[in-house]
């Protein structure tokens, strides 16, 4: 969807207006207070008899999505984020120093202003509102802009806003497509933007030319490793999971397998009888609808290139049924095919066999993204040391998915799949910038002022025999 430049600009320009004059009000709130609004719209989001259908009739995912994952996800990292871990994070400090110890630094923890969070369409609560808790959290005003496919869900939350209370113009939406985004990115203080990484280098340009901060989280080729001493049944359930809970439209979701030859048959089996057991659709389903049509051809297309590589398909792989794309698992897939090096984000799960753990970290490690991933063994110790040598900003060990909702750890990527991050107390500080104020200790006055008096000028070169011998004696 593109928008009207010009209309797009007017209505930003208004909701900015709004947001700056709200934002003074907001972040002279305690920290305390803003955590208990937060917490009672979250509790009102949880009660909502609407907002759980909302998110399944717009994005086809099913009602135990929904619940399980966006409303779950939203209660969860209120709760961490307004508790006592985030209190501290944004806690004044007082800091020493060694070579002025007659002065001490207070830094405080100021909001950046107006904070723009641009989502994606396949998580219309948990990557868009669920993305602006933590700014809102450290004093931040907010302009929401979701994905055109989904805004319902962000209405929904506007709306919940205003009835459970929260101050006006704090939290609002702006709808509308690129035009939409450009235009927050040109007036807004901080960008948190989930999506393409098209869209995300373009933001960050965007937001660079003004030198205002970004965070981006984009694609990501997430690998399992499946090594030959591991639980293969568990593992193999958890593959079926990590690859098709929200039609595969999840961006630490597993995007290939890496399974040692010793039990690469069998897991491979497993995998495709359990996958064979999923129900598609909408009513009742396990794996729903796609969100766009270009996701269903980049799927048709990405199998098709496995197979002309002499991938064998060895569950689903049938003719798509309008959005719904059968869950496909692909056993025998090169290293260079593309459904093993480009972002699916759909339901293909490609099975790829190495000869041991070192063939699995070379290819694992030759993708351009580095968001997730997972390593299975029944030896932790081994597991810890492979996923160390994983270029990934979030490994699980035994697990997959977990990794997002565990929301007291920073969440992010390095390469293509992003910069900066979410969750923990340091998510809350991203949304700040220090702010330091020097002082003189109490008593300390005399002595501060005889120290400024040595150290300015005229340069005296007793005082600079003084400080050689202090510079070797500190600094051994």
């Amino acid at each position: 969807m593109r928008d009207s430049e010009g209309d797009s600009r007017e209505l930003v320009d208004a909701a900015m207006a709004r947001a700056r004059q709200a934002q003074a009000g907001w972040s002279l709130l305690s920290f305390r207070e803003r955590g208990r609004a937060l917490r009672r719209l979250a509790a009102w989001a949880r009660d909502d008899a609407e907002l759980a259908c909302i998110i399944s009739e717009e994005t086809g995912k099913p009602l135990f999505e929904g619940i399980g994952f966006e409303i779950g996800y939203l209660c969860e990292v209120t709760r961490f984020l307004a508790g006592r871990k985030g209190h501290r994070a944004l806690r004044e400090e007082r800091r020493s120093s060694l070579i002025l110890p007659h002065k001490r630094a207070r830094v405080a923890w100021k909001p950046r202003g107006v904070v723009a969070v641009i989502g994606p369409s396949n998580f219309p609560l948990l990557n868009n509102f669920g993305d602006a808790v933590a700014p809102l959290l450290a004093g931040n005003t907010v302009l929401l802009k979701p994905s055109p496919h989904t805004p319902r869900t962000s209405r929904r939350m506007q709306v919940l806003w205003k009835e459970a209370g929260l101050p006006e113009s704090v939290f609002q939406v702006v709808e509308g497509g690129v035009e939409s985004s450009r235009a927050l990115v040109d007036s807004c203080d901080m960008v948190f933007f989930t999506g393409s990484v098209a869209a995300g280098r373009e933001i960050a340009a965007r937001a660079g030319q003004r030198l205002i901060p970004c965070v981006a989280e984009l694609g990501g080729k997430s690998a399992m490793i499946v090594l030959a001493d591991a639980d293969v049944r568990a593992a193999a359930r958890a593959a079926v999971w990590g690859a098709f809970a929200g039609a595969g439209q999840v961006c630490v979701r597993v995007e290939r397998v890496f399974v040692e030859a010793p039990v690469a048959e069998e897991f491979a089996g497993l995998v495709a009888a359990e996958t064979k057991s999923l129900r598609l659709g909408t009513e009742d389903a396990d794996v729903g609808p796609l969100s766009l049509p270009s996701q269903v051809e980049r799927c048709r297309a990405q199998v098709a290139d496995a197979i002309a590589r002499g991938a064998q398909v060895i569950a689903g792989g049938g003719e798509p049924v309008g959005m719904n794309f059968p869950p496909t698992v692909l056993d025998r897939v090169e290293a260079a095919a593309a459904v093993a090096v480009e972002e699916t984000f759909g339901p293909v799960l490609p099975i790829l066999r190495v000869t041991d753990a070192e063939e699995a970290i070379r290819l694992a490690n030759a993708s351009s993204f580095g968001l997730s991933g997972s390593v299975w063994s029944r030896d932790a110790a081994h597991a810890r040391d492979i996923a160390r040598r994983i270029e990934a900003g979030s490994l699980c060990i035994n697990d997959v998915l977990v990794n997002y909702f565990f929301v007291s750890a920073p969440l992010g990527g390095t390469k293509a799949s992003g910069l900066g991050f979410r969750h923990g107390p340091e998510a809350l500080r991203q949304f700040c910038y220090p702010q330091t104020i020097v002082e003189d200790r109490p008593l300390a006055q005399p002595l501060a002022a005889w120290v400024r008096r040595q150290l300015g000028f005229p340069y005296r070169q007793r005082v600079l025999t003084v400080l050689r011998w202090l510079l070797k004696a500190i600094y051994r």
